[in-house]
């Protein structure tokens, strides 16, 4: 507005809100900055103005009305103004009582009159404003109500004063803010602008094309929004377009077939592609999408008659063409929409042809469709032209929606007749009039088309194939390789237990030597000694001709049955009893404990009380717990779940019965991460939460 304008109250409640917005949409932007850097500086931009708000919220209302109390002097004007009027009613009300049953008081423009006959009205004593509707009556404000209806003409006088003066102040305080004010609003503007784009690329599921800098174009199952969107309320679903155009060579695609098969959705799907790609959008398309930059898009597409310039349908369609041949180059492309029509089919056919050597001289890209058989011949001798057409079903004579390109297609504007129950003899004069060579042109396009068919359903078989192949393979090199990682923890695993065995050996060899060394080799001892030597090489033999240790997880399971001692640890400690076994699993009783564990994960513990001579001890150091309780408060998901696992393995090796997870409250988010993987752990017989005294 200008310097001296006051906003409306309804434009300060619509400022109010927006800065209101802005704040909230600067807490969302700041929300994780290292995650979204340039969201994280859209907002450092906006500046919102939270005094400006509260200032509009206290003086003005939802509906647009200044509050009572938007100021003291309002506040005090708005009193008297009610007492005055409510005063000045009630002597109207008596006024109009002394004046008879056909009397009464009313309220005419501000000022609080009498509706009274004219015969009761006496001169001097009063001002006459108007007459009623029958004239029967008049409007009179007698002398003792003119002073108290002036009265209440001035505070109200006062009032509005004192509202434009509130309405000014607020005004100023947002025209002093009004860059900043315009800047939030184009922040929220383009926030706005990328939720939208984003729940356009969320809901027809967009991709990002990759530029074609060489020119060329290569759409991969591209849909149009609008009719995915109209098939999808209908319980349709929408057949993808994919076209390639340029790669070869060629420049120009003519597409050709019959009516409502799809050539008009071909064309406006790829104009569409390309002016939400041009546009920063994202394009309902799947990845290999390639698509190039165009200066121009020029499009002829649909019935444009205009009677007010006086232009035929054929006419406007001419001064589209002529637009292109004159203005299209390298980096145009051209849509144009049954090329030709609407006038003498072969004067329409050579005026395309031409067209399309026009602007295929001028190195534009141009996709066009056509029925005329001229224009079929013409991309079929013309280099750097290509012919397409949609697929038909022979069988059940339905369009299939699908482009196939290099091969021309039929009308089968006969073929449709036929199937509509056209006159027979109608259709058989029409045959005759074709001609014999259109009825060769038909019948090769028939072969080719039928050919085509067969071949790119064979390649869609094939695909399917190489794909169910590609993942056979990918399984197996997967499984390979977690093969090589379990063999190569097999090896670590049994390279510590020989080096174990060996410092055990040599420590007990050391031993036997001290004993010769300080018994000053005494037949006894050295008998004794050697015998030693030869338990520990008995040991050592068994221990090489051993079958090697059960194997991982998701190899060859270890056959243990029940009342079979057994164990997590190859220490033997904590042992416990299996009890059953079933599918590849075992439950084992440790310390009074049941879990049920796959077989591989087992190893076999000696019996109570009972062990092999000179059987070799396995010392395996398991981290004692220094407490039984763990704090996993402050950490990330993945870490908390981590320090869980690795807690309750030492908890099962230490043959605890019980442990306290201590995850905190927060979101609960936690929490219920925690339970869940505490839930499916099958070394944990039950959990529960904390109860009074235990943190809850």
């Amino acid at each position: 507005s200008g310097s001296g304008d006051s906003l409306d109250t309804r434009d300060l409640l619509r400022v109010a809100a927006g800065e209101r917005a802005a704040g909230e949409l600067k807490k969302q932007l700041t929300g994780d900055p290292e995650m979204w850097p340039r969201l994280a500086a859209m907002a450092a931009g906006i500046v919102p103005h939270v005094d400006i708000v509260k200032s509009v919220e206290r003086a003005i209302d939802n509906d647009g009305n200044v509050k009572d109390d938007a100021s003291p002097e309002l506040a005090s004007l708005r009193r008297k103004i009610h007492r005055s009027r409510g005063a000045l009613r009630g002597r109207c009300e008596k006024m109009a009582a002394s004046y008879g049953e056909s009397s009464w008081s009313t309220v005419l423009g501000s000022r609080y009159v009498l509706l009274v006959p004219r015969s009761e009205v006496h001169r001097g004593d009063g001002l006459v404003h108007s007459k009623s509707h029958t004239g029967g009556s008049v409007y009179y404000e007698p002398f003792d109500l003119v002073a108290r209806n002036n009265e209440l003409e001035t505070l109200a006088i006062d009032e509005s004063a004192e509202v434009a003066r509130i309405v000014r102040s607020l005004t100023d305080s947002v025209r002093a803010a009004a860059p900043e004010i315009l800047a939030n609003a184009g922040a929220i503007l383009d926030a706005d602008t990328l939720r939208a784009t984003a729940a356009f690329s969320r809901e027809f599921d967009c991709r990002s094309p990759a530029v074609s800098d060489a020119g060329d174009i290569r759409l991969v199952s591209a849909r149009h929004p609008l009719l995915v969107r109209s098939l999808t309320a209908e319980g349709g679903v929408v057949v993808p377009l994919d076209l390639e155009l340029g790669g070869d060579g060629s420049r120009v695609m003519v597409i050709s077939g019959p009516n409502a098969g799809g050539k008009t959705v071909a064309l406006k799907t790829l104009g569409t592609a390309v002016l939400l790609f041009q546009s920063g959008l994202q394009v309902p398309c799947d990845e290999g999408t390639r698509l190039p930059v165009f200066d121009r898009l020029m499009v002829d597409i649909g019935d444009e008659q205009s009677i007010e310039a006086s232009l035929s349908t054929f006419t406007s369609h001419l001064k589209h063409l002529d637009g292109m041949c004159r203005r299209a180059d390298a980096r145009s492309l051209c849509l144009v929409d049954e090329i030709g029509d609407g006038t003498d089919p072969d004067e329409g056919a050579a005026l395309a042809v031409a067209t399309l050597e026009a602007l295929l001289s001028r190195g534009a890209a141009v996709v066009a469709s056509t029925h005329y058989g001229r224009i079929k011949t013409f991309a079929l001798n013309t280099g750097g032209v290509a012919n397409a057409s949609m697929a038909f079903e022979d069988a059940e004579g339905r369009p299939l929606y699908r482009l196939l390109q290099g091969i021309a297609g039929r009308s089968r504007g006969l073929e449709t007749a036929h199937r509509t129950g056209f006159a027979p003899d109608v259709l058989k004069a029409a045959e005759s009039y074709v001609g014999a060579d259109a009825f060769r042109l038909e019948s090769i396009l028939s072969d080719l088309e039928s050919s085509h068919l067969a071949l790119e359903q064979e390649r869609e078989r094939l695909s399917e194939q190489t794909a169910a192949l590609e993942a056979v393979m990918n399984r197996y090199a997967d499984r390979a390789a977690e093969f090589d990682v379990s063999r190569k923890e097999a090896d670590r695993r049994a390279g510590r237990e020989a080096e174990e065995f060996l410092l055990e050996t040599r420590r007990e060899v050391e031993a036997i030597v001290r004993e010769i060394r300080e018994s000053q080799a005494r037949k006894e001892v050295l008998k004794k000694t050697h015998t030693r030597l030869s338990n520990l090489l008995d040991s050592a033999r068994k221990r090489r001709e051993a079958p090697p240790p059960p194997p991982p997880e998701g190899e060859k399971a270890v056959a243990v049955a029940v009342g079979d001692r057994v164990s997590l640890n190859p220490s033997g400690e904590p042992a416990g009893r299996v009890i059953a076994v079933e599918n590849g699993s075992a439950t084992v009783e440790i310390n009074d404990k049941r879990i049920k564990l796959n077989v591989g994960a087992l190893y076999t513990a000696p019996h109570e009380g009972i062990g092999p001579p000179n059987s070799v001890t396995y010392d395996v150091q398991v981290e004692p717990l220094s407490s039984t309780s763990l704090d996993v408060r402050g950490s990330r998901r993945e870490e908390a779940l981590e320090e869980v696992n690795r807690f309750v393995d030492r908890a099962v090796l230490s043959g605890v019965q019980e442990i306290t997870i201590i995850h905190g409250v927060g979101e609960g988010i936690l929490a219920r991460a925690v339970r869940a993987v505490l839930e499916s752990d099958r070394r944990v017989e039950s959990i529960r939460p904390g109860g009074l005294g235990e943190g809850g």
